[in-house]
């Protein structure tokens, strides 16, 4: 014959578990919500940045003269949609090249990259760039 006490887990004990388990699984779930939001967040500002470095790159073949600068910055610049449909759209400035310029000289490149629809991440790089004429 069996005896009652070997009887395993009776039902209460099962609903009682389950609850505990149900209340770390509701715990942990804003640390996980929180971690998602944040890798997304990383991964638009690491493409932003591939973005900002592919325009800074293109700076490296432009002859050195004031003109080549302006017209290099006044260029359009394609938007580039990424998997997530976060829209990058660069921008370049080009500043201190003016008539009184002295050559050689140095003028001031800045290319910024806007991600839309986050607003917030915006990245920016400012740099220097060796003038050797005007035309």
């Amino acid at each position: 014959m069996r005896n009652s006490d070997d009887a395993g887990f009776g039902l209460v004990e099962v609903v009682i578990s389950m609850f505990l388990l149900t209340l770390l699984a509701v715990a942990f779930l804003p640390l996980l919500i929180e971690s998602l939001r944040i890798t997304v967040r990383n991964a638009t500002i690491a493409t932003a940045t591939q973005v900002l470095s592919e325009q800074l790159d293109s700076l490296q073949v432009v002859d050195r003269t004031c003109a080549a600068y302006a017209s290099w910055a006044s260029q359009t610049i394609t938007a580039i949609t990424d998997d997530r449909q976060s829209s990058y759209q660069a921008s370049r400035t080009v500043s201190g090249c003016t008539p009184a310029t002295t050559f050689p000289s140095t003028v001031t490149v800045t290319v910024s990259v806007a991600v839309t629809p986050d607003t917030a991440v915006r990245v920016e790089a400012t740099t220097l760039a060796i003038v050797e004429s005007a035309n």
